[in-house]
């Protein structure tokens, strides 16, 4: 009877240690029909119906590699970096490369730029510093350009008649300088003749020099023989010829001077001239081919010439 007795507390503690574990299948979700439970010699095999997975076991992590989902920022900002949700951060680039490149391409242009101006500062003060000195020098020497006018002017053996037009002219020209501090030298002077507007001789001059505040007589000498090198048109002579029937007949002479201004060593300038003494008309009498203008025998005011200079 003892045996019994201690059999049958043993079997009811073995039957209490066996509830708490059917206990604890309760978390278990309802049994499937579906899912059918195979044993064979100690080991369980489970199939599933199609479409249906197992619950994973509780308490097992999720399988590495697999990031968790996106979680919003915290209102208050203080949230962790993660490296599969969040870009990277803008501090880890000091400049883009756009931004290089538009940085680069910038400090070219303003280096251009800065060039550029610099350029036109110097041509600007260039101009400015020309531009004083030009005036200091003209209040200081006052240059003027000399005075031309003609004193004599003579035409000897003018042919109107034979088919061949020839003339010869000569002229006296003086020269005036007016300049207090500037001495002027006539490098290279060219005399012309024309009728009119057509041209008839034309003759190199001797160079000539001009103190200051002087003046001085140069002469000229042309002449016209229809050569093959220059000939005067047959309409001109005969234009020639019928003023000269009236007694008179006008030239003009001109010049085409270059010069040189100098005030000692410290200051020279070059000029051209050209130089219109217009109008000389020389009086014939009877069929003469000579004819004189002299202003100092005949009482003539001298002939002013008009002067152009660049």
């Amino acid at each position: 009877m003892p045996r019994s007795s201690s059999s049958s507390s043993s079997s009811s503690d073995d039957q209490s240690k066996k509830e708490p574990a059917r206990s604890l299948d309760t978390t278990n979700p309802q049994h499937n029909p579906a899912t059918t439970t195979t044993t064979t010699e100690g080991t369980t095999t489970t199939n599933y119906s199609a479409g249906e997975a197992p619950n994973p076991p509780i308490g097992y992590p999720p399988a590495i590699g697999y990031p968790p989902p996106y979680q919003p920022y915290p209102p208050n900002g203080n949230h962790p970096y993660n490296l599969y949700t969040q870009p990277p951060p803008p501090h880890y680039y000091a400049y883009p490369p756009a931004a290089t490149a538009t940085a680069t391409a910038t400090s070219g242009v303003g280096t251009g730029s800065a060039f550029v101006r610099g350029f036109l500062a110097m041509l600007i003060t260039l101009i400015i510093i020309t531009c004083v000195a030009s005036i200091i020098t003209w209040l200081v020497l006052r240059p003027e350009i000399p005075v031309f006018h003609v004193d004599k002017f003579a035409v000897s053996g003018l042919n109107l008649t034979s088919p061949e037009f020839s003339a010869k002219w000569n002229a006296t020209v003086v020269v005036e300088n007016p300049n207090r501090k500037l001495k002027i030298y006539l490098d290279q002077v060219e005399g012309f003749v024309y009728y009119k507007e057509n041209f008839l001789s034309s003759s190199p001059v001797d160079p000539m020099f001009l103190e200051t505040r002087s003046r001085n007589a140069m002469a000229m000498t042309m002449a016209a023989n229809n050569t093959e090198q220059h000939s005067v048109g047959r309409w001109v002579v005969e234009e020639m010829g019928k003023e000269r029937s009236g007694g008179a007949v006008s030239f003009n002479v001109r010049m085409l001077v270059l010069a040189t201004f100098k005030s000692g060593a410290w200051w020279t300038r070059h000029a051209s001239m050209k130089v219109f003494c217009e109008d000389l008309t020389i009086n014939f009498v009877g069929s003469e081919i000579n004819g004189v203008l002299d202003v100092n025998n005949g009482g003539a005011k001298p002939k002013e010439c008009v002067v152009y200079y660049d």
